[in-house]
């Protein structure tokens, strides 16, 4: 393991829930994920007193396929963590293995960065802190019914979970508010930030999948599945993307000597196979690697439905961002790449709204025409692999194109991995 992780696992808050109730912050953001630590660091960087608040202790695993594309990486370089990343054991992906079925091909891509997001969010917690945010963890962080049209302040309920007991009554301990000129939600696929979702409307997707991971040791695959085991141990620096009529798996060695198992599955089909480990020994196995169920009984991690759209994207001081703006089914950490980029189209608009509170709404049609164009046009290649992944037969014969034109493989993962 490396020496950085003991310091990554021993992060603790910077303040206690009393005093961030207390002061009065120029930015909340509430989720201490990819995005919402970048805006956190960029935010803080610019003079802004920022609070950070996660509902979880840290170290906390999330499901993510953990690759940095060339975008994320060149934004996390920007952000300053790179070092800390690469001191962390993450590792280097040069080659994509995809294999529909019976019909598989290995190219070599622009380098991606593989890490767990254990790793990837406390490296930039620290960095947060470091760039002089404020960093609160074990508190949810809720906007309020009426959080008001202030042009000075908002508010966000804060309840820390610690010292709570599971036989303490719900009513035990109110949350009490915390005051801020900016929010910045970035609490994930759920939104669990927004008390009254009906006012920020999500279209979710009718075939979307869920997301779910798990987070393996190489050595306990050489019994297990020894085919896999010898595939992952000869090819350490290659991502292999395994698709089948259910779904598909992404599987990549990780920092820790762990192997990141990440796959966007039917739900359906994932109860009937009898449960996430069945499901995905099923596509493994379309795919022509035997695992004996090896998987059925590993510690498995789950999102809701994947494929979503909020239809509002900020309100007079409030901005949504990463997940929470919506998602696309998992492809070469796009995701990530997305989240980054939100933190630093956003924080300039945060520190012109702390300077003058006018500017508010001025702030909002920009973030929603910004949003729109992402949509428009960085999504576009995640949508169209994402339906090309529910038809096999179609998903070969793009395949075997991607491997006869060399020119439309390097346009396609050009736009996925660079």
């Amino acid at each position: 393991m490396s020496s950085l992780r003991e310091p990554l696992d021993s992060l603790s808050s910077t303040l206690g829930y009393e005093s961030a109730i207390e002061r009065i912050w120029d930015v909340i953001v509430v989720g201490a994920g990819v995005a919402g630590c970048a805006t956190a660091i960029l935010a803080a960087k610019s003079g802004l007193k920022v609070l950070l608040v996660e509902s979880k202790s840290f170290p906390r695993e999330k499901v993510c396929g953990g690759c940095l594309n060339v975008r994320a990486q060149d934004a996390l370089g920007r952000l300053g963590v790179e070092h800390d990343l690469r001191a962390a054991g993450s590792v280097r992906l040069s080659e994509l293995h995809v294999q529909v079925k019976g019909v598989g091909h290995i190219w070599p891509i622009p380098s991606l960065l593989s890490v767990r997001r254990s790793t990837l969010d406390a490296v930039l917690v620290r960095r947060a802190i470091e760039s002089g945010a404020d960093f609160l963890q074990n508190t949810t962080a809720v906007l309020p019914a009426d959080h008001g049209q202030d042009l000075d302040r908002l508010e966000v309920e804060l309840r820390s979970s610690e010292g709570l007991h599971p036989s303490d009554p719900p009513g035990q301990f109110k949350p009490k508010a915390a005051q801020a000129r900016c929010l910045v939600i970035a609490a994930g696929l759920n939104r669990s930030a927004l008390r009254l979702q009906r006012d920020w409307p999500a279209v979710i997707a009718p075939d979307s999948r869920i997301g779910v991971q798990s987070l393996v040791s190489l050595e306990s695959l050489a019994e297990s599945a020894p085919e896999l085991h010898r595939m992952l141990q000869s090819d350490r620096g290659r991502l292999h993307m395994l698709s089948s009529h259910h779904g598909y798996v992404g599987i990549c060695l990780t920092d820790g000597e762990l192997i990141d198992m990440a796959a966007a599955l039917d739900p359906k089909r994932v109860s009937s196979a009898g449960g996430i480990g069945q499901a995905v020994c099923e596509i493994l196995g379309d795919c022509g690697i035997k695992t004996h169920q090896a998987f059925a009984d590993c510690h498995w991690m789950a999102t809701s439905l994947l494929t979503r759209t909020s239809k509002v994207v900020a309100k007079p001081g409030i901005f949504l961002v990463g997940d929470a703006l919506g998602y696309i089914e998992p492809f070469t950490g796009e995701g990530m790449s997305w989240a980054l980029d939100n933190a630093e189209t956003l924080a300039p608009n945060l520190v012109r709204i702390v300077q003058d509170p006018r500017t508010k709404a001025q702030a909002v049609r920009d973030w929603e025409v910004y949003v729109q164009k992402q949509r428009r046009f960085r999504h576009r290649v995640c949508r169209w692999v994402a339906k090309q992944a529910r038809h096999p037969t179609r998903s070969q014969w793009v395949v075997q194109a991607c491997h006869w034109i060399p020119g439309f493989r390097t346009r396609i993962l050009k736009k996925a991995v660079q």
